[in-house]
């Protein structure tokens, strides 16, 4: 009877020995939700670190302008009203470059901005640096009061000595919106270049300096007050 038994139990413990490996190689996936785990919790905080960094980028993104006074491959550097420079970091990938025409943009390439140009720059700042997003093309527009010193009736000029005692050259075109003011009825009038006379008062709007001639400028809107108008 004894030996009935230590068989059988023999018996039993091989079988549990055969057995076993299928156990662990059964078991052996239970690693698998551990290792899915990490990857969530990797890819979890790969996205609070981007968002991160978006939040960093867009509290430093910043918007300046000025003409550009240097360009280089790379970069370019503008001066703003305040004689302020700026370094405009440029980037193959990241960098857009448009050209305002009117309410409109077009895009452009780099290589189609030149020094003068007047630029408006976003990008993420550090100091008197700007990583530059986009870079947006503008004529820069002056508004100008002066004294009409001579009148060109052939070539469509006048010339203009400022308030700020600069004399400059000023072409009326084709487009120049003209107006003068009306001495008896004190309302602005659309006009013409033959009623302009020297010792006329004019407010102008211009656009950048002509590139044909320094100092010469070409009008968007002129409004003429008669010298007249004083001696009422």
């Amino acid at each position: 009877m004894k030996t009935k038994i230590v068989n059988y139990l023999l018996v039993l413990l091989a079988v549990l020995i055969l057995v076993s490996p299928s156990f662990a190689q059964t078991a052996s996936p239970s690693a698998s939700p551990t290792g899915e785990a990490e990857d969530s919790a990797i890819e979890q905080l790969k996205e609070k670190v981007a968002n991160k960094v978006t939040e960093i980028r867009r509290k430093n993104n910043k918007a300046v302008a000025g003409t550009v006074v240097t360009k280089n491959a790379g970069n370019l550097r503008i001066k703003t009203n305040e004689d302020v420079e700026y370094e405009i970091k440029l980037d193959d990938a990241l960098t857009k470059y448009f050209q305002i025409l009117g309410v409109k943009k077009q895009e452009i390439e780099v290589e189609d901005i030149e020094v003068g140009d007047y630029a408006i720059v976003t990008g993420v700042q550090a100091d008197n640096s700007i990583t530059a997003n986009t870079i947006f093309i503008d004529e820069r527009f002056l508004v100008m009061t002066g004294k009409i010193s001579q009148v060109d009736k052939e070539n469509f000029t006048l010339t203009v000595v400022t308030t700020a005692k600069e004399q400059i050259d000023l072409d009326i075109e084709s487009s120049t919106k003209q107006s003068m003011v009306n001495i008896k009825t004190n309302e602005a009038e659309v006009s013409g270049f033959t009623k302009i006379k020297e010792g006329d008062t004019i407010h102008f709007v211009v656009s950048r300096p002509l590139n044909s001639k320094e100092g010469s400028y070409s009008a968007r809107k002129v409004l003429i007050i008669p010298q007249e108008y004083f001696l009422k």
